[in-house]
């Protein structure tokens, strides 16, 4: 990939995935609970879909966020383009996102293991330049010696790794890794994009961009694009089961919630309930045959 005149590659001005003003915070997951953060940016419109390509692109070109869950919760994330978030921002974003599993390195660091200072994660780093090497020849060029032609380390569509200037190059459990959970992305200039995660526990990044690849080469690819996030979090639905194995869950939940079954839980034993749901007192659900075997019940949310 390459870029236009006048725009840095994340080998000359490398950028660290930083959370700086935008952590959503912490969520107990059991009372609903909802965060905004309107007035951040991204360098140009194209990050994301450069990063979705198929070769790994700039994180430069992306706005990192983070969030915790202390307990599995429904997770809605709401992304619009924002005018108003600085004084210099355009309101042209195309606005996507994807979410992972993990962060990217937070202060205080670990202790160096080079010569360089420990810092937060770039694209740049040796450790990153040698994971983006690894990764061209598992993906691209059996043969390959460097980098090229990854624009950084940030994939979109997929899990990645990034290191900082104290991790060792070619040691790749020192990096930070980001686990893929999903992403949404617009294909409208100066919309809203939203996309609803039934996620576990954990630490979550959220990296935002835009959509529009022929920004890459446009004359306004490097201006800032504002940025307006909502972070909604409510309560998985739970299931109750009474004597008379009435398998029931509220009403009103929507038809992405699909209710499974499974005599162990082992994860592939899980398989979706065929029987058509009955109200009983107003609370939708299934009825069970109590002389089957021993089973297990829970919800899957399928987007």
């Amino acid at each position: 990939m390459t870029l236009a005149a006048g725009i840095f590659s994340a080998n000359v001005a490398p950028a660290h995935l930083t959370y700086t003003g935008r952590d959503f915070g912490t969520f107990s997951g059991l009372t609903n609970g909802t965060l905004s953060i309107t007035n951040q940016t991204c360098t140009g419109n194209y990050g994301w879909a450069d990063a979705a390509d198929g070769v790994l692109g700039d994180s430069h070109h992306g706005r990192g966020f983070r969030f915790r869950l202390e307990n599995a919760a429904f997770v809605t994330l709401t992304v619009s383009a924002n005018p108003a978030a600085t004084a210099t921002s355009r309101g042209d974003l195309t606005p996507a996102f994807s979410i992972y599993s993990g962060l990217a390195a937070v202060a205080p660091f670990p202790p160096s293991q080079t010569t360089n200072a420990p810092s937060a994660d770039h694209d740049g780093t040796p450790a990153s330049l040698a994971w983006r090497t690894w990764w061209v020849r598992q993906n691209i060029n059996p043969q390959a010696t460097d980098e090229a032609p990854t624009d950084g380390c940030w994939n979109s569509i997929g899990d990645f790794r990034i290191g900082g200037d104290g991790d060792l190059a070619g040691d790749f459990s020192q990096l930070s890794t980001l686990i893929y959970r999903g992403s949404a992305a617009s294909t409208t200039s100066g919309g809203t994009v939203s996309r609803s995660f039934a996620l576990p526990a954990g630490d979550y990044t959220i990296i935002v961009g835009g959509n529009d690849i022929a920004n890459k080469t446009a004359d306004t690819a490097a201006l800032a694009r504002g940025i307006a996030a909502t972070l909604a979090v409510t309560p998985t639905p739970p299931l109750n089961i009474g004597q008379i194995v009435f398998v029931s869950w509220p009403s009103g939940t929507t038809a992405n919630w699909v209710l499974q079954s499974a005599t162990s839980l082992d994860p592939g034993n899980w398989s979706n309930v065929t029987k058509a749901p009955l109200v009983v007192d107003g609370q939708p659900g299934v009825l069970v045959d109590k002389a089957g075997a021993e089973r297990y019940f829970r919800f899957h949310y399928v987007p």
